[in-house]
């Protein structure tokens, strides 16, 4: 057991680490990484190997494409040839001379074929789960009549085995193309006839032949294309134009000079105290800079110091410099220069106030509830839901101008597992507003407004869970209004658009019944013009419980003005930790054109006198409780 373990570790170690170079030569490289006590030495060319061997196609690199991977190719690139030769060799090169020559290029491109009969086949580039051709047997019984035998007597006890012997059965076998499989894969059958192939498999006018191979399985399409290429002599085949050679030796000129300029050389600046400055080499710099020099004495004397081209330095000696030694003086010869002190008070200019015109946020929960019931008697069901609702903003406010863009999205997502009934949704809202003001007086707006809902997933009504009832944009409603807004205080404000146009909307009616949510059967969209009216309120009651109200209500002008549809949401929020609350969450829409079916008593539906079932608007209410974690960004 143990020497297993023994060889282990010693494959660990040598897939982890590397050989490296011994002094003898590359082959000699498992020595150095496993004795570290003897020092790594590399010859340049041995170290080029070695990292060679490192950055090649190998499973060394966890991401293909590293950092540190395409900096030690750039060094072999470097130390395999230099950028002066590199430099040299685009300069020198004769881009003048290039031949170009125009040329009829013919492109092939082979697919394979699958033959569902001997006159119908398709193009096999899609893989498919099961084979399109389905073959079908049926069997045909034939009876014989017992009595019909001449000079045979069956006794009746006898009777029904006679008659099953004398069954004949006849099996005939057939072959079907199951065409609605293909055409969900969107696969196109193309069949053989007096005219040709029907549909055609190249569009006239595309300059694309195509042809058969001798057993048929495959179809070889051929393509012309006319293009300038380059002689044999030159590196270049297809090129993208005539003045390819000038434009290529231009973009070579243009890089060589950027990145001779932008290329550094670090210089280092000591003086007799070991100080150091450094001061780097550069192309085209113009700029000159100051630097004391000082000797053990610490006698100083500035030189301006300058880099007019990246192999050269200027140095020039300050303006009206004296160098002297420092000598003792008496006191008696020093001047004394007396001055009354200004007793002005300085002028403070006010510092000018630098506007922020932006602020964003982002506030996120995550509700939890849990239920679990074993041996109940009373009976009920184990339950899990959770819900998540995030909702960021970003507000825009340019006081001077008195604008203020506020734009906000939502994202509501619930769901609730149970065992018998599995996972199922609950909640599903995609909410986003943007809303812009111009400040007319004081608490009164100009406003533009926008306001758009859908959901995210498919949403279904239980028990049954095979026919989807709305999913992403089915449906979805978005509102543009223009009107004003009323800020009596800052917790509320009353948004009224008179003129404003809404938009119910089903894309996909193929697979939603645009019927439910208010839509006529043979539209996919309800229009409607009418008026809006915002309200928000938040507020504190109690102890920390925090109340936020926004009702949204909309009244169309030319279909039943006076039955306004309300769209009523309520949050009450209490903070019991840093991250933990309690939130209540009530939803309350009603829409006069989304109606629900009526029922009698006995939970039949109730007809009207020309059979159609009748049909009333109804309130629809959600209703969330739970323990949040709640983070603000």
């Amino acid at each position: 057991m143990y020497y297993r373990i023994f060889y282990l570790i010693v494959f660990l170690s040598l897939a982890v680490y590397p050989p490296a170079l011994a002094q003898g030569g590359v082959n000699d490289l498992k020595s150095r990484d496993t004795v570290p006590s003897k020092p790594i030495v590399f010859t340049p060319k041995e170290a080029s190997d070695y990292i060679l061997k490192l950055t090649g196609p190998n499973n060394f690199w966890r991401k293909p494409g590293d950092t540190l991977q395409l900096s030690l190719t750039r060094l072999l690139q470097q130390y395999n040839e230099p950028f002066d030769s590199i430099r040299k060799k685009l300069l020198t090169y004769p881009f003048h001379k290039t031949e170009l020559k125009p040329a009829v290029l013919v492109f092939n491109d082979t697919v394979p074929l699958r033959w569902l009969n001997k006159n119908s086949f398709i193009i096999d580039t899609i893989p498919l789960e099961k084979n399109p051709v389905i073959t079908q047997k049926t069997i045909v019984m034939k009876m014989m009549d017992p009595a019909s035998i001449p000079f045979v007597v069956i006794p009746p006890d006898k009777q029904e085995m006679m008659e099953s012997l004398l069954q004949v059965k006849d099996t005939i076998t057939s072959t079907v193309i199951d065409t609605l499989y293909l055409k969900s894969k969107k696969i196109q059958i193309y069949r053989i006839n007096e005219v040709g192939i029907t549909p055609a498999l190249v569009r006239n006018g595309r300059g694309i032949t195509a042809k058969f191979l001798p057993d048929s399985s495959k179809i070889v399409f051929s393509r012309t294309k006319s293009a300038i290429v380059g002689a044999k002599d030159t590196p270049f085949y297809i090129v993208p134009g005539e003045n390819m050679p000038d434009s290529l030796a231009a973009a070579v000129q243009s890089l060589l000079s950027y990145t001779w300029r932008r290329d550094s050389i670090p210089l280092t600046l000591k003086d007799g105290a070991g100080r150091s400055t450094p001061f780097w080499l550069t192309g085209e710099k113009e700029e000159m800079y100051r630097y004391w020099i000082k000797n053990l004495r610490n006698d100083s004397i500035t030189i301006w110091i300058g880099n007019p081209s990246k192999y050269d330095i200027t140095m020039l000696l300050e303006e009206e410099i004296n160098v002297e030694r420092r000598v003792k003086k008496s006191a008696a010869d020093i001047p004394f220069t007396t001055a009354r002190p200004s007793r002005m008070l300085a002028r403070l200019n006010p510092l000018k106030e630098i506007p922020a015109f932006w602020d964003y946020g982002l506030v996120s929960s995550f509700s939890l509830n849990q239920n679990y019931l074993s041996n109940w008697a009373r009976g009920g069901e184990s339950s899990l839901s959770t819900l998540l609702d995030m909702t960021g903003h970003s507000v825009y406010t340019n006081k001077e101008s008195k604008v203020k863009w506020t734009s906000s999205g939502r994202l509501r997502y619930g769901t609730i597992r149970t065992k018998e009934h599995g996972s199922r949704k609950n909640t599903d809202l995609i909410e986003f507003n943007s809303q812009y003001n111009k400040v007319l007086r004081e608490k009164l707006d100009f406003s533009s407004v926008f306001y758009f809902k859908t959901q995210v997933a498919k949403g279904y009504k239980y028990p049954n869970d095979s026919v989807p009832v709305s999913k992403f944009l089915n449906p979805g409603t978005f509102t543009i209004g223009v009107g004003f807004e009323y800020k009596p205080d800052n917790k509320t404000s009353i948004n009224f658009s008179p003129l404003s146009y809404k938009n119910t909307f089903v894309l996909d009616t193929a697979m939603i019944n645009q019927t439910l949510h208010g839509i006529e059967r043979d539209k996919r969209s309800r229009q409607e013009m009418g008026g809006q009216m915002v309200v928000k309120n938040s507020l504190s009651i109690l102890d920390g419980l925090n109340v936020t109200n926004q009702v949204r209500l909309f009244s169309g002008y030319l279909n039943k003005p006076q039955n306004v549809d309300m769209d009523w949401e309520m949050n009450l929020e209490k903070q019991i930790s840093w991250y933990f609350r309690i939130r209540l969450n009530l939803h309350l829409i009603y829409d006069d054109d989304i109606r629900f079916p009526v029922l009698d008593a006995a939970g039949q539906p109730v007809l009207l006198p020309d059979g159609s079932q009748k049909k009333v608007a109804k309130a629809q209410f959600n209703q969330f409780l739970g323990l949040t974690l709640s983070f603000r960004i």
